[in-house]
């Protein structure tokens, strides 16, 4: 043991504040040993002079990152944020010194003013990534004087909205920056690395608020109800009172989703209950109703492309799930399946199956409504729950002839160890992305492969530019199209893709 650390290289550096040079301490330093080099991935903090140091390691390659509260993840050798690191390549014996520069994320400021142009205190302040639906980003309450600061922000467009607020006398519509109530009138703000935008103010409108209330309908002896109420800009979550009556904060007019859930008696043997339905507010309403019933049992059934029943303890099938609503998509659930149902409460989710050596997903039957959005089944794919059928189905057809893709990235002449590689299923008639792109590394021969490919078309491109490249990126570095057969082996080596 003691001979093999006497050959055992040491990585050391710094980590430094990219505005000032000043030592960061505290850092938490993550070395990951890319595929074939052996060992595990280990972790160190910098002392207070920013630096840090490993125990010995074998020589290979090593991808080192660092992270700190309030900065912005850095990846050792990355061009730019949203780049990949580089891994470093050591040696026995040897002693690399890395020099590492965290820079805060962004935010934004401003002031939230009244009619007169005063700073209204204490007044709800939200940020939005600028996608459709927009995802939430920060929040921030004004302070005496109406100044706001969100912080936290990666570089981005954002745009930028008030809460309702309501007075005795009246109240205030939510409003976007430059005085709009509709998303797509929004003015969008851009956001860099170690910056403020400033000067990001709002005027809010005055308006009337909906009164948003009503009863959660339960079965006997279940106790307090949670009610979530959803729009494509945010959720505000209320408690039923011991008789099921609920209300919210004074609502804008526009389409919710209303979701409620609650914990029956156990020493009964009552389950949980939940409730799902959609809302249009338009006016002061009391009276809506949501009827909670136990959730509901899913059963999941796998089959052959000719029918024949698959045994998932055998397949070993992990089932991926996300809850959908109006502000988009939730954490994502797995699940290892069996014989025995899932509970799923109602409401809308996405289902895919975790990518598989041995299969590929070539078939998808559930409960959906008519408006659901329809994809390759190996990709996500939408039900909706309601509630009032307590044996949902949902079918996934697995064939086990998938297709394989491997090759060897080069940079022109030899091979690169760590080298990022992105597969994208993709629609060329369509020009679009059909599922979320797959992420690899080459190993330290430089060499790739995805396997469990459904037949189709693909992009594959590999880079050190992105962590993880938009479609229009894709487009960009002129992707190369590959054409995936049922039980295909295709062999594909690339060249490393660099911006000039």
């Amino acid at each position: 043991m003691a001979q093999c650390a006497l050959h055992a290289a040491v990585i050391r550096g710094v980590v430094i504040e990219h505005q000032t040079g000043r030592p960061l301490a505290r850092v938490l330093v993550v070395a990951s040993p890319v595929t074939g080099t052996p060992g595990a991935s280990q972790s160190v903090r910098t002392n207070a002079n920013g630096a840090f140091e490993f125990p010995p390691v074998v020589a290979g390659a090593y991808l080192i990152s660092a992270s700190k509260r309030g900065f912005a993840p850095a990846q050792y050798g990355q061009k730019q944020y949203r780049a990949a690191g580089i891994p470093i390549v050591v040696e026995n014996d040897s002693t690399p010194f890395l020099n590492m520069r965290l820079q805060h994320f962004g935010a934004i400021t401003g002031v939230i003013v009244d009619e007169n142009e005063v700073g209204m205190p204490e007044h709800d302040v939200v940020a939005y990534r600028n996608t459709r639906p927009p995802k939430l980003a920060g929040k921030a309450i004004t302070d005496d004087r109406g100044v706001y600061r969100i912080w936290g922000l990666e570089p981005g467009s954002y745009i930028v909205r008030t809460l309702a607020k309501k007075f005795d006398d009246g109240g205030y519509l939510p409003t976007f920056s430059r005085e709009a109530t509709r998303l797509d009138e929004a003015h969008p703000v851009d956001v860099q690395l170690d910056q403020s935008t400033e000067s990001v103010s709002v005027r809010p409108l005055p308006g009337s608020l909906m009164t948003v209330a009503g009863q959660a309908l339960t079965p006997a002896n279940v106790g307090a109800v949670t009610l979530t109420l959803v729009s494509e800009l945010g959720v505000e979550t209320a408690m039923s009172d011991g008789s099921g009556n609920f209300q919210f904060n004074p609502q804008a007019p526009g389409a919710y989703e209303l979701y409620a859930s609650a914990e029956g008696n156990s020493k009964r043997g009552q389950g949980s209950v939940a409730g799902y339905r959609p809302l249009v507010v338009d006016r002061d309403r009391t009276d809506y109703r949501i009827s909670l019933t136990v959730v509901p049992d899913v059963r999941f059934v796998l089959e052959t492309p000719k029918g024949q029943p698959i045994d998932p303890r055998t397949a070993q099938v992990v089932i991926r799930a996300r809850r959908k609503d109006l502000s988009g998509e939730g954490a994502m659930q797995s699940t290892q399946l069996g014989f025995n149902p899932v509970k799923m409460v109602p409401g809308r989710w996405e289902l895919a199956l975790a990518p598989s050596l041995n299969y590929y997903v070539a078939g998808f039957t559930g409960p959906k409504s008519d408006d659901a959005e329809r994809g390759r089944p190996d990709g996500w794919n939408e039900i909706v729950i309601s509630g009032s059928n307590n044996n949902e189905q949902v079918k996934f057809v697995l064939s086990s002839s998938p297709g394989k893709i491997r090759g060897t990235v080069t940079n022109g002449r030899d091979p690169v160890a760590g080298a990022p590689v992105f597969l994208e299923a993709y629609d060329p008639a369509q020009q679009r992305r059909l599922t979320e792109v797959a992420i690899g590394r080459t190993d330290t021969r430089g060499q790739f492969q995805f396997a469990g490919l459904a037949p189709g078309k693909y992009r594959i491109l590999s880079s050190f530019e992105f962590q993880s490249p938009e479609q229009s990126q894709m487009d960009a570095a002129n992707a190369r199209v590959l054409s995936v057969e049922e039980g295909a082996d295709l062999t594909s080596d690339l060249d490393l893709f660099v911006i000039r």
